[in-house]
Formats: C-alpha cells, structure tokens, sequence
C-alpha cells in the first residue's frame, strides 16, 4: 500500500518547491555554481522518495535505484536516449554533462534515512490534500525545461547542442552568403547533417535481392546514379549550413552548425542555431554564464550586423 506522507510530507514539498523555482528562475537571474547545483541537490533528495511512493515494495532500496539512474543520466551514455525521447516527446528534457554533479550522491543517506523512518514524518505532512494533487505537479515540473534557449553540453568534446535558438537577420540569405564570404568567412552547406537527417530516402531506392540470402552473392542491389541524384538535390534544397570558425571579438567559436531561410514575413532570412563547439570540461555554471552572456548574444549581434 502506498503510503502518502512520502510526498505529502514538509521535506518533499520543499524541495519540489525549490526544484521548480531554480530550473525556472534562480538559474537565469543569478547564475552561479550554487544554482546549477542546487537542482541536483533537492532532486537527489526528493526522487526516492518518489519512487518509493510509486513502488513501495522498493522501500529503502529506492535510493539505489535513484543512485544508478541519476548516474546514468549524467553519463555520456545518455545522450542517445535523450535524442530518442525528445523527438517523441512534446515536452522536451536537457542535461549538461559534468562529473562533479555525482558529488550530490552523498546525500543518499538523507532520503534513505527519511524513507525508513517515514512514520516520524507523519506530524510534519500535509492531512487535507490528496496525494494525486502532488504527485502530478511532481511529474511535471521533473520533465519539464526551463523557458528560453536550451541546450545538451557535452563536457568531454565541448559540443553545445540547442534545441531552440531562432532570430531573423534583415538581410535576403542570398546576401547574406555573400556577406559571409565577403568578410572571408568560409561558410557551406553541411552535407553530413543533410545526409544524415535524409538517408531513409535512400533505403527505398535499395533493393534487396532475397534469393541471395542463402548464398554468398550480394543481396542489395544500389541504383547509384538514382542516389547520387536525390543526395545532390537535398543538398540544394537544404538550408542546413556550417562554419568551420568564426571571431568575434575576443570569442572564437567553431564547427557552427546552423539552418537558414527566407523569413516570409520580414524577406529577411530566419536562423536556426544547432550546434557549436566551446571549450571541454565546463562546469554548469560556466556553460550557462557562455551562453547567456557571451556566445548566444555575440553569434546573434553579429549575423544582425550583416
């Protein structure tokens, strides 16, 4: 039987509380090493508890289980999953990769401690309140993002992936591209991400010969000219591009992967920032201090210069 006092409880709702108000605000009106921590603090806290309330046969154990999923989610091992599901998902998720955050599986003890002394809380819980009025704002405000610009740092490669990061430069892209070229900025289309983003078009023009599965002749059948075809037509459709590396000012920043076309609007050209790459083995707090300070401002002032 589920037992309520596990989020209903003073400690829980806290930190729920302080949860939310970091991923939504601390973290964008005061920057620092204590609000990128801070969200794994109260969530190494609170996700036992959690998940105890949802499997109660788990009881103490619950903080093993939340041990191995917060270390698995601040591993590079990650990655693919969080790709996978926020292409599936309406709400998407982030993370930043920095080893330190697995400092906070220390405060294991705290929930352990709370969970297996659950009934001490019992004078400390809210009594009116059912526990399905918590436990969905819990779900939600887990999953949910922080407002603005997002992103996937990838301290080992320094690789800065946005998710949403769009302006529009007055400018037609025709002049655009040439104003790139004029300030010799070597700019081109990003022909491994166009591939990429289209190569399931490409399989329906395999065929696949089943009466060699038995024997040791091929069994795909690749019309080439058909594919080299298709391949140079996305390529010139496409409006992904890249830049190998561009200063501005004392930053400089490279490998900018970005998807750029006319604004029907304005006829100017609307941006899509996806990637770049910064400097390795930043912490939480410097990230947020680059993007927000330096690189997301500099990049757009920049292209609104042209």
């Amino acid at each position: 039987m589920r037992n309520k006092n596990l989020i209903l409880n003073y400690v829980f709702l806290s930190c729920l509380i302080v949860l939310f108000l970091n991923d939504h605000f601390f973290k964008f009106q005061y920057t620092s090493w204590l609000t990128g921590k801070l969200s794994d603090i109260v969530g190494i806290v609170l996700l036992p508890m959690l998940l105890t309330y949802l499997f109660p046969k788990l009881k103490e154990n619950s903080v093993f289980a939340a041990g191995l999923f917060f270390s698995f989610w601040k591993s590079p091992f990650s990655e693919s999953f969080i790709k996978w599901y926020n292409l599936i998902s309406p709400i998407s998720i982030h993370r930043v990769v920095d080893e330190s955050d697995l400092l906070v599986l220390l405060l294991l003890p705290v929930p352990y401690f709370l969970i297996k002394n659950i009934k001490a809380l019992h004078p400390f819980s809210l009594k009116k309140i059912h526990a399905f009025a918590v436990l969905l704002p819990t779900i939600f405000v887990l999953m949910s993002t922080s407002p603005g610009y997002r992103y996937n740092y990838l301290s080992y490669s320094g690789n800065l992936a946005f998710i949403n990061s769009t302006f529009t430069v007055a400018k037609p892209k025709d002049e655009l591209i040439d104003e790139f070229k004029n300030r010799n900025i070597n700019i081109y289309k990003d022909t491994t991400r166009i591939v990429n983003k289209n190569k399931w078009k490409y399989f329906d023009m395999v065929n696949v010969q089943q009466q060699n599965l038995h024997n040791n002749k091929a069994i795909f059948r690749i019309a080439d000219d058909s594919i080299k075809r298709l391949i140079v037509r996305e390529i010139e459709q496409s409006g992904d591009y890249k830049i190998d590396k561009i200063k501005i000012g004392d930053q400089t920043i490279e490998n900018i992967q970005f998807y750029m076309s006319k604004d029907e609007k304005t006829g100017g050209t609307y941006m899509s920032l996806k990637s770049m790459t910064i400097e390795k083995n930043l912490r939480e707090a410097q990230v947020e201090r680059k993007l927000r300070k330096v690189y997301k401002k500099l990049l757009e002032e920049e292209f609104k210069k042209f």
